[in-house]
């Protein structure tokens, strides 16, 4: 008996069968489902940061504006889109969606400047508060 059970052992082909290649496949798939949707939103981050820099950048030109000509200015209708109008040598990235400035008083004493990027958050930047580039265009 005690042969016959060896005999069969060392016959028996190994491979794995087929309960185990599904849960195998199983795992995978629900690792796959976590990780996917963490990855999607790297991207939306991505869009959000050069958002954020854009504004950022938009400032320190209408600083720079501002230190040549004493007025702010809105370059040339509001909508800075390429490296034209009035503020020279700032323009917005391919992942910013639209930037737009805006000034206020008279003379002109401030200015917001509102970047909307390709994810479809929108960021403020408003003169008269200490806060920076923040979230949402109401500032």
């Amino acid at each position: 008996m005690f042969v016959r059970v060896q005999k069969s052992l060392a016959e028996r082909e190994e491979g794995f069968t087929l309960i185990e290649l599904l849960v195998v496949m199983i795992i995978i798939g629900i690792l796959a489902a976590i990780a996917i949707p963490v990855f999607l939103n790297q991207r939306n981050s991505g869009y959000d940061a050069a958002t954020k820099s854009d504004v950022k950048n938009g400032s320190t030109a209408e600083e720079s504006y501002l230190a040549d000509n004493n007025t702010y200015t809105t370059n040339a209708g509001g909508t800075a889109g390429s490296a034209t109008g009035n503020l020279l040598g700032w323009s917005k990235t391919g992942n910013t969606t639209s930037v737009t400035f805006s000034t206020t008083g008279t003379p002109t004493t401030s200015y917001k400047i509102v970047g909307v990027s390709k994810s479809g958050k929108s960021f403020c930047f408003n003169s008269t508060t200490p806060a920076g580039v923040v979230a949402g265009s109401s500032c």
